[in-house]
């Protein structure tokens, strides 16, 4: 067993003494006060340690010489580390000048009344000496590890760990030396206890050391827990952010979160998008930094504790960069959190442009509908003129005119029809964007709605193009408005016969099947090949080819014939062979009065044939 607790006494002091080095290492490369205070604090512990078990191996040989010189380093490493916690949360001068005085005394007083190397029993002057040596220490180390532990609720996950760790590993150390002195001699004769004390003493060097420089698989295990909310996050603010300022709002305060920074910037070109604890002009000014790179650097700042991550956007609209600041419980940043930064700006980037794109596409929109309203408002007023003057001089009202020129006047009319319907056109278009359509529902006669479009379009009829009305032979009746219905009609009417070759046949019927009312419309002409159907129904959309290219339109029809037929509780369907003609099915409910009474009827065929 004390070839054990010796083995374990000497593992301990090694432990501590690599510690120290490494800190006080840090401390070199990195300079500071704050780390040299942390590497004071850690580096004197560790010679503490090694001083004390030199000494029991020479067997106190130079006890005179170096008890006063283990007690000082041991007081100074407690000074050290409240001195430590002073840089995060100042101290006042007067309390610094107080802890050291107590310090000084109660290690003066120690050494005044210290009892010889290997004394058995203490007396009470020497008991309350030990005492007052370990209370005071234990304040200076407490009172940090207290505040550490306090200070890491709220704050993100590796500063956390960070925090308690450190506040784990001196909290043993306490813990060590209050049950130790408490306990006297009577403890420290007993091997187990000895060995307790040891095996805890080294579980504290790991955790010291984890605050001082955590590896990476220690930072990732830390943050597991937040992961999944950080996951969630990053997708809410990816897929459903409005606009770029409130997107970069929201991942800045992830984006600091996920490294524990303590402020930072998103920037696009010279605009802040979104900015936190920083000022815009340190901002401004790391941002250049990055200015002719693609990679994240990191900046040091003129503080000599903290640093900064700079890491690139390339934004569609131009170049941008993600800016993080290290905390004051989190000094410096390292290789761990650019490379979170720099996998955190992928994503910022692609839902940035997203928005913009988004907001472009918006933009578009709206000035589409808006030079829509205006183009179709602006034409409708002239051409009311020219169609007014077309009917007077056709009915003779004015001058008579030749043969010639009333051919000539029939097909200016049917142009100025074709021109109106496509203002009416882009006029449904405009209102369905600004949700300013209205419709007035009234129950109709389907057929008569059919044979009313067909008057419509009869002036853009070709001479010999042939037209078939079929119905079913019981009248019923639709909910529907009047003039969209017609709109609808007159479009798939107009359509099919525009894509029909002259004489062909253009049959519109109307049944009723399954409590709807089922309108086709149906063509001899080119059809549409399957790969197309999906795209005649998209705003804007035209299909052109060899046989299509002559046939004029917005690409707005078809869009407004569905559109107007799902407001009205109706859809549209298409079926269609290339090379043999296609059919158009505008459905619509039964008005309620006519659907109890419907029943299959056998068909009633009517022809009209125009030309």
């Amino acid at each position: 067993m004390a070839g054990a607790l010796t083995a374990l006494q000497w593992l301990v002091t090694c432990g501590f003494v690599v510690v120290g080095i490494l800190s006080v290492i840090d401390w070199v490369r990195h300079r500071g006060q704050r780390r040299a205070y942390l590497a004071s604090a850690i580096g004197l512990l560790g010679l503490v340690s090694l001083t004390s078990r030199l000494n029991v191996a020479i067997g106190y040989r130079f006890a005179s010489l170096t008890t006063p010189v283990v007690l000082i380093l041991f007081m100074a490493s407690g000074y050290a580390l409240l001195m430590f916690r002073g840089t995060f949360i100042p101290l006042r001068p007067r309390t610094r000048a107080v802890v050291a005085v107590l310090a000084g005394a109660t290690t003066a007083f120690f050494l005044l009344v210290a009892p010889p190397p290997g004394t058995v029993q203490m007396s009470g002057a020497q008991s309350i000496a030990l005492l007052a040596l370990i209370v005071v220490w234990s304040g200076m180390v407490g009172e940090p590890v207290v505040r550490f532990w306090l200070a890491s609720r709220g704050r993100p996950a590796v500063q956390r760990g960070r925090l308690r760790v450190l506040a784990a590993g001196f909290a043993a150390i306490i813990f060590i030396l209050v049950v130790a002195g408490a306990g006297g001699n009577r403890l420290g004769a007993m091997r187990s206890v000895q060995i307790g004390f040891q095996v805890l003493a080294l579980l504290s060097i790991p955790l010291i050391y984890a605050s001082l420089a955590p590896p990476s698989w220690l930072k990732r295990f830390w943050r597991e827990p937040d992961e999944a909310a950080f996951r969630r996050a990053v997708r809410e603010l990816l897929l459903f952010s409005s606009d770029r300022e409130t997107l970069a709002r929201r991942a800045l305060e992830w984006g600091l979160r996920t490294v524990g920074a303590e402020g930072g910037a998103i920037v696009d070109e010279s605009k802040v998008l979104a900015i936190r604890g920083i000022e815009p002009e340190l901002a401004s000014t790391l941002v250049s930094a990055v200015s002719s790179t693609m990679h994240a650097r990191v900046v040091r700042l003129d503080r000599e504790w903290q640093n900064a991550v700079v890491v690139p956007l390339p934004l569609d609209s131009g170049r941008g960069a993600v800016v993080a600041l290290s905390n004051a419980f989190m000094p410096l940043f390292g290789s761990d959190e650019v490379a979170r930064l720099e996998e955190f700006g992928t994503l910022i980037t692609a839902g940035l442009d997203r928005v913009r794109i988004t907001e472009r596409m918006a933009e578009l929109e709206r000035t589409k509908s808006q030079f829509l309203n205006l183009a179709s408002h602006e034409l409708r007023t002239p051409l009311s003129v020219i169609r007014g003057y077309l009917a007077m001089l056709d009915a003779g009202s004015l001058d008579a005119a030749s043969p010639a020129g009333h051919g000539a006047i029939s097909i200016l009319s049917a142009k100025a029809l074709e021109m109106n319907m496509l203002i009416e056109q882009m006029l449904d278009a405009a209102r369905l964007e600004e949700g300013r359509l209205v419709l007035k529902p009234e129950l109709l006669d389907p057929v008569a709605a059919v044979r009313s479009a067909v008057e419509v379009v009869r002036p853009l009829l070709g001479v010999r193009h042939q037209l078939v009305i079929d119905s079913s032979a019981d009248p019923v009746g639709i909910s529907a408005d009047r003039e969209r219905l017609g709109t609808i009609l007159v479009n798939l009417i107009d359509n099919a016969v525009k894509y029909s070759p002259d004489g062909g046949e253009v049959r519109c019927s109307v049944r009723a099947q399954d409590g709807r009312v089922l309108i086709a419309v149906q063509d001899v002409g080119v059809g549409i090949a399957s790969a197309d159907l999906s795209h005649l129904f998209i705003k804007f959309s035209r299909l052109s080819n060899d046989q299509t290219g002559h046939v004029t339109g917005t690409g707005l029809g078809l869009y407004l014939c569905r559109e107007l037929a799902r407001q009205q509780g109706g859809d549209i369907m298409v079926d269609s062979t290339p090379g043999r003609g296609s059919t158009f099915t505008l459905t619509l409910p039964l008005a309620a009065a006519t659907e109890e009474r419907s029943t299959p009827r056998i068909p009633l065929t009517v022809l009209e044939a125009t030309g």
